[in-house]
């Protein structure tokens, strides 16, 4: 059995409703947008039901939890926030109920609205359908440890409602546009980014039963938290908020498999444990999921442990049967 903890779907209507809030947007960020608008607007694989379902029968994908991806619903226009939040996150948990077996949801929060953002996980949340919430590395500008966010955090962690992290651009993206240098390497160096923050405000240290999902293996985390380890022992500032070293903190972390590097995936099992290791694809943003598996079958882990990163782990965490 395999659950893809990391696949995106759209309401076909999606980029309509967004468009207008980035079509004049000439910013490197505000034209990579556009980019991903067109694409998902253009494109039935990212809203197509039916051709979903033979996909994933096809690829020998048994369920997929879905959220939306860039540039989620993180418009400047408070309605148009919440409007978008609602619809998209009613468009995926619908589908979810016709296909209780195959799909489940992440959904969205409007977290640059803190009240409505509560009031949206107080609406979805008790849904079976919804097993966590997807936030972005960054929202509407703000870095995830903005003050204005840090109440959700423990209304998420009192729920117990998981975090699937996922990017929403590239730091220093005017240097990203070319070579496809944002998808390749500026996504990972957001949400790398984004969680060192976290920890290092003690966003974990006070709630440790929050759980986070951390995509794209860890970013570029796994390779620098030895670093991480220097300045937390060099540096007042890092270790002002935190009691642990932060390898202790990315241990309690969940990561998808997207990566397509095997001694990368070694990597992360030595560092974070089998049981932290979680199926992902990045459907359909990334369409080489038969490699994807492949590179975890050349991994030739024990039975038990290849059902563990399949399924069994995702199906545990999610509360899936």
């Amino acid at each position: 059995m395999k659950i893809d903890v990391h696949a995106h779907f759209y309401p076909k209507s999606y980029a309509e409703q967004v468009k207008p809030f980035f079509e004049k947007d000439d910013s490197p960020a505000g034209r990579d947008v556009q980019r991903i608008l067109a694409w998902v607007g253009g494109e039935p694989k990212m809203w197509s039901e039916e051709q979903r379902l033979e996909d994933m029968s096809r690829l020998g994908i048994d369920t997929q939890v879905l959220s939306v991806s860039v540039p989620n619903v993180y418009l400047p226009d408070r309605s148009a926030a919440v409007e978008l939040c609602q619809s998209a996150n009613d468009h995926l948990i619908d589908l979810a109920k016709r296909h209780p077996d195959k799909f489940r949801v992440f959904a969205s929060l409007p977290l640059h609205y803190p009240e409505e953002a509560a009031r949206e996980l107080d609406r979805v949340a008790g849904l079976p359908e919804v097993v966590g919430v997807v936030l972005g590395a960054r929202v509407a500008g703000r870095m995830l440890d903005d003050a204005a966010f840090l109440p959700i955090y423990g209304e998420l962690e009192r729920r117990g409602v998981p975090i699937f992290l996922h990017p929403m651009g590239a730091l220093g993206d005017e240097c990203m546009m070319d070579f496809g240098l944002s998808n390749m390497a500026g996504y990972l160096f957001e949400t790398t980014t984004s969680v060192l923050r976290l920890v290092f405000a003690g966003v974990f240290e006070r709630h440790p039963n929050l759980t986070l999902i951390f995509p794209h293996l860890g970013g570029v985390a796994p390779y620098m938290l030895g670093r991480a380890q220097w300045s937390y022992e060099r540096f007042p500032a890092n270790s002002e908020h935190i009691t642990s070293p932060p390898l202790e903190y990315f241990k309690r972390f969940y990561y998808d498999t997207v990566s397509r590097n095997v001694p990368a995936l070694k990597m992360a099992l030595e560092m974070f444990g089998i049981g932290h290791i979680l199926f992902g694809t990045d459907y359909p943003f990334r369409e080489d999921v038969v490699p994807q598996i492949q590179d975890i079958t050349d991994l030739k882990l024990a039975e038990e442990d290849a059902e563990g990163v399949f399924s069994r782990n995702a199906a545990k965490l999610l509360g899936l049967t």
